[in-house]
């Protein structure tokens, strides 16, 4: 793995050349402090906005920027034929996605500095609770860390950027309509859907409560992602 730091500072600074980054970053900047601002007044309350502002917001805000952020990230290399080369370099369809993967997630977090100045300002107001703070922005890493796999998952299927960011916006939709769609159903097809869907896990933390039930859905479901990933990638390599 000692490819994945190269790949990760090589991606990082493509993202950070790249014009529609930071139209990406200037869009969630913009309209989080937009629905921040529409909260605030002088009966403010500071535990309410940061659970529904800081934390409840970025979920459906994420689904917009994921796929944009992640749809160049393998369709470019494979429509530029420099995935080719880079494979038949010392360097592994691993070391690959996990660098790619570690480079869009450290953009992805500084896409997230806004909140952090939101919460500064909320804590002049009343003391934050420390604990749920945390909770709230563990829950927010892993929910993005799973965002980011789905879009990477869908820009290693296909070579055309604007496929892949339609099919990671139609995943990440239906992963989190799922629990909708299950209704009040108590069957087992209801009870998958609901398990499946990843504000049901994420509402936890955002309340300011850590549940490893929640962490190890966010992780195993990262970490199988990124899986299939790799195998798509060594699929296309033996065609």
């Amino acid at each position: 793995m000692i490819n994945v730091p190269v790949i990760t500072r090589r991606e990082l600074n493509s993202l950070f050349l790249s014009p529609t980054a930071y139209v990406v970053l200037t869009g969630f900047a913009f309209v989080q402090g937009l629905l921040f601002a529409n909260v605030l007044g002088p009966h403010v309350d500071p535990v309410l906005t940061c659970e529904l502002i800081t934390f409840r917001i970025p979920l459906y805000l994420l689904m917009a920027a994921t796929p944009v952020l992640t749809m160049r990230l393998l369709s470019e290399e494979t429509a530029g034929g420099t995935i080719e080369t880079m494979m038949t370099a010392p360097v592994t369809e691993a070391e690959l996605v996990l660098g790619k993967f570690a480079g869009v997630l450290v953009f992805a977090m500084v896409m997230f500095l806004p909140i952090g100045a939101q919460m500064a300002f909320l804590g002049l107001h009343e003391p934050l609770d420390a604990g749920a703070t945390l909770a709230g922005s563990m829950g927010l890493f892993l929910l993005t860390a799973q965002f980011l796999s789905v879009g990477l998952l869908c820009s290693a299927l296909t070579r055309m950027q604007i496929a892949a960011a339609i099919m990671s916006f139609a995943a990440l939709l239906a992963l989190c309509s799922a629990s909708y769609l299950a209704g009040g159903s108590r069957g087992g097809l209801g009870s998958l859907l609901r398990y499946l869907s990843p504000p049901g896990h994420y509402t936890g933390f955002s309340r300011g409560i850590v549940d490893t039930r929640d962490v190890a859905y966010f992780v195993v479901t990262t970490a199988l992602l990124l899986v299939l990933t790799v195998r798509a990638l060594q699929l296309r390599k033996w065609r």
